[in-house]
């Protein structure tokens, strides 16, 4: 009896020993493939350096807080930690014009039907008259007729915020399908005065469902996030940050002849080497002004980030 109680917890020994050595056989060979697979896509699953989760935020807090209050102007700031889910809030619930900060949702509703087969990459699209928008983007310019890839529209849509190229998605969805993302991220689809407003801690909810790729299968959230890297758009948060550091962002600006002030947006994932965060900044003021105070709190941002917690 004794002899066989050995025997199988001898076997049971072995039994666990062998699941342990296929688990870490497993994760050791795979993450690997999955970092080099889906790069922007989080890293939270593998282990981390202790030194770039356990960061003390206060005096970061400290000094946007400073520096907001030094300004006359209405500047929402709302950062997230992606490593560890930390944040730092400043009137990060000013509401204001969403404008093209909604061509993210589009296209991932967009990716959502390729996904559902309903839509394809190479799938043709027509410009009609109603499409034609010449604020931004030059895809106008082809005229009535032309036809275009539903891929090069998103990359229109996304990199030089081109309008004609997101009205073109628009009507090419199903009905409800821009809801749909709206509804599951938790975006509000409220209207004041006609336009949808939204602040910049309800933005995050859109970035981090691509982080975390929530939403959409991991090879479409990284591929959003892979265009929104190579945007046009530059001279806000991007200038504020190492050019070596990716910022995969959308900007959003809003003008209107009945409002004497422009609303600006800019919102994004900076991704710090093992130090990756959300940084999503809303003001109403000059585009000069809002250039500047971009620029300066991205920067303030990214040297504390990068620099924290290095000698330890």
């Amino acid at each position: 009896m004794h002899k066989h109680i050995k025997l199988l917890l001898l076997f049971s020994s072995l039994a666990v020993n062998i699941v342990l050595m296929y688990k870490l056989f497993f994760i050791s060979s795979n993450a690997p493939t999955g970092i080099q697979t889906y790069p922007y896509l989080s890293k939270r699953i593998f282990a981390e350096n202790q030194n770039d989760i356990l960061i003390n935020f206060v005096p970061l807090r400290s000094r946007l807080k400073t520096y907001v209050a030094s300004i006359t102007e209405p500047l929402g700031i709302y950062f997230e930690y992606l490593p560890s889910g930390v944040s730092i809030g400043i009137n990060e619930k000013i509401e204001t014009n969403i404008a093209s900060l909604l061509k993210v949702p589009l296209v991932m509703a967009v990716y959502k039907q390729y996904e559902l087969g309903s839509l394809s990459k190479n799938q043709k699209l027509t410009i009609l008259a109603k499409h034609i928008d010449k604020r931004f983007g030059n895809l106008w310019t082809r005229g009535e007729g032309a036809q275009v890839a539903i891929d090069e529209a998103v990359k229109l849509t996304l990199t030089e915020s081109d309008n004609t190229a997101a009205n073109m998605l628009l009507d090419a969805l199903p009905k409800n399908a821009l809801d749909d993302v709206a509804d599951y991220l938790d975006i509000p689809k409220e209207k004041q005065e006609n336009f949808i407003v939204i602040s910049p801690k309800n933005y995050s909810s859109i970035l981090r469902s691509l982080y975390l790729s929530s939403y959409l299968q991991e090879s479409s959230s990284s591929e959003i996030i892979d265009i929104l890297t190579k945007t046009t758009f530059n001279d806000k948060l991007p200038a504020g940050v190492e050019s070596r550091v990716k910022v995969a962002h959308k900007v959003g600006v809003y003008t209107n002849p009945k409002v004497t002030v422009p609303t600006f947006s800019d919102c994004g994932i900076v991704y710090v080497p093992q130090r990756p965060y959300i940084l999503c900044i809303m003001t109403n003021t000059s585009e000069e002004n809002a250039r500047r105070h971009m620029t300066d709190i991205s920067k303030m941002i990214y040297d504390y980030v990068s620099s924290v917690n290095k000698d330890n």
